[in-house]
């Protein structure tokens, strides 16, 4: 396949530039520079008529809720909602699926069923709670740090079946991952701040700004103070998830060996519009008080943020709707949005260049999860995830046309600039604008990490 008439987003160049593409064996073969690659029987000929070919996105931040909890997500609709959104790579969640992937047999057990679904390349992480701080967790570690991405933990949960691992647990689960050079990821909440602050809240108010004080920004710079001077004590890996609060992806940003992400939740939204918006923006931890959101943002521009996921994790429309902000379910259909949002919001209105657009999207969760030996650019030799984007086009967001079992959206009636035309993993289209969701379930492939890299030993994550 050689893909022609293509802008092309390449590793080093502050421009798009004029090129070609060909694909072999689902690889980018060739690229050619301000010339025409000659043909080698190759069977197709994609016109990309202008359009931006940028490399796929990688969300490695998702809840599909597969297998257990079909009823809200499966690995086939959210991973086709993914596609139409530019994503080609997914990492899902391990404790949003029964069983959950906290050892060698549940992750075998869950690969079984959702391989048969995905659209696109997806990964998983493991999970570890406060229950299997035991006897046992030197054995789980072993077991899934070959296979698994990364390891998530909640400093604060609402899961009874998958409680908090406290602080003196994360000293255990640090040293133990260490040992096997993987990644902890947390959810960083204070338990004692969240737990003391939720009675009074509810008992003052049932809208969004009394959900947001009982975990403010306190709440998650507490919890990401506390993680990551554990981490940096010990020197072992460490990312904070969904961060939305200044002082923390400060403290994030300081770390060697600690990275982090934000969503384009804590870019869009503060707490009066979750007050104004209500359930379909109820998430956790909370979007924060306004003069967040355009900090992050430059923060994210600017690297002292490291990339961008969706935290896609939609409820039904009964969830959502209990009738107290108390009790409806916390978590929106991101997948859809990430990249376009990104590409929108940072990109196209100039806040960052495009070498800093493709590092948060595919480059620096690529690196950080060790797949960057297949995933993250456009070059020769790597995978050809590649994304058609007509810059000046545009879109608007439609929560019941997308592909996702998830139709409650807060970023409803947006327009977003930018839009995504084709969508291809491993040189094989999964959408396009015209025909929409494509391909056959179960083309997606699994991704371990680069064996090479975590037999290297820790390495931080700056200088």
């Amino acid at each position: 396949m050689i893909i022609r008439n293509a802008f092309l987003a390449l590793p080093g160049r502050d421009e798009l530039v004029a090129g070609e593409l060909r694909v072999q064996d689902g690889k980018i073969a060739e690229i050619g520079v301000g010339r025409a690659l000659e043909s080698q029987g190759d069977a197709d000929i994609v016109n990309a008529e202008g359009l931006a070919v940028l490399p796929g996105a990688i969300d490695a931040h998702v809840h599909f809720f597969d297998p257990g909890y079909n009823h809200k997500e499966d690995f086939l609709h959210g991973s086709g909602a993914s596609a139409s959104g530019g994503v080609t790579t997914v990492v899902d969640m391990p404790d949003t699926s029964e069983p959950a992937a906290i050892d060698a047999q549940s992750i075998r057990e869950k690969l079984e069923v959702v391989s048969a679904r995905s659209l696109v390349d997806f990964g998983f992480f493991g999970g570890i709670s406060g229950l299997l701080c035991d006897d046992q967790l030197s054995r789980r570690v072993a077991e899934m740090a070959p296979e698994v991405l990364g390891i998530k933990t909640y400093a604060t949960s609402g899961s009874v079946q998958f409680p908090r691992v406290s602080n003196h647990q994360y000293y255990q689960v640090l040293r133990e991952t260490r040992r096997h050079n993987c990644i902890v990821l947390v959810h960083a909440e204070d338990y004692d701040y969240v737990s003391g602050a939720t009675p009074g809240e509810r008992e003052h108010g049932d809208g969004g700004l009394a959900f947001y004080r009982s975990r403010p920004e306190a709440a998650e710079t507490l919890s990401v103070l506390t993680v990551t001077e554990i981490a940096e004590e010990l020197g072992a890996p460490m990312h904070i998830v969904h961060l939305g609060t200044i002082r923390a992806a400060e403290i994030v940003a300081k770390c060697r060996f600690v990275s982090g992400e934000t969503c384009p939740q804590y870019l869009e939204f503060d707490c009066h519009d979750f007050e104004r918006i209500g359930a379909p923006l109820k998430i956790t931890p909370p979007v924060k008080g306004p003069e967040n959101r355009a900090v992050l943002l430059r923060m994210l521009a600017e690297g002292q943020i490291d990339f961008i996921a969706s935290d896609h994790a939609p409820g039904t429309h009964e969830e959502k709707n209990t009738g107290s902000i108390w009790t409806d379910y916390a978590g929106i259909p991101g997948a859809p949005t990430l990249f376009p949002y990104i590409l929108s919001e940072g990109y196209l209105s100039g806040v960052m260049g495009l070498q800093r657009f493709l590092e948060v999207t595919s480059g620096n969760p690529a690196r950080r999860y060790r797949i960057a030996d297949r995933k993250g650019a456009l070059a020769e030799g790597l995978d050809a995830d590649l994304v058609f984007i007509d810059t000046a086009g545009s879109s608007v967001v439609r929560g019941e046309e997308s592909f996702s079992k998830g139709k409650i959206t807060p970023f409803e009636g947006k327009e977003l600039r930018g839009k995504v035309h084709r969508t291809m993993v491993r040189g094989r289209t999964v959408f396009d604008s015209e025909h929409g969701v494509m391909g056959e379930p179960g083309t997606g492939q699994f991704l371990r990490p680069d064996p090479k890299l975590r037999s290297a030993g820790v390495q931080p994550w700056r200088g």
